[in-house]
């Protein structure tokens, strides 16, 4: 676990996905604001009713994707943060490292 905001304590879990060539079917919302210098996390917006992430079950609205096989997503405007996810799905693989809110 790690200490998230206001003392919230966050579990770290691992999330692998195969067969995800046509994406997740996440929303994602945050990322590294270069006009004001604001570093805000990359988190699960949305889940796609269709998508591989629904299916899966294992993915929540709320979660904070620390990395992307491997890739580190801190720091990372929202925009390089779809492309990795992109490049991810492409090759069919995706290995999720995700911090959970305990109360969520």
């Amino acid at each position: 676990t790690i200490m998230g905001p206001h003392g919230i304590n966050r579990v770290i879990h691992r999330v692998d996905f195969s067969d995800c060539e046509n994406g997740l079917g996440i929303k994602i919302i945050g990322g590294f604001k270069e006009q004001t210098g604001e570093e805000y996390g990359i988190y699960v917006k949305r889940i796609l009713q269709r998508g591989i992430a629904a299916s899966d079950g294992r993915l929540q609205a709320g979660d904070l994707i620390l990395e992307v096989n491997g890739e580190d997503l801190e720091g990372v405007t929202n925009e390089r943060a779809v492309d990795i996810l992109r490049m991810a799905s492409a090759s069919s693989h995706m290995s999720l490292l995700i911090a959970r809110d305990d109360e969520a």
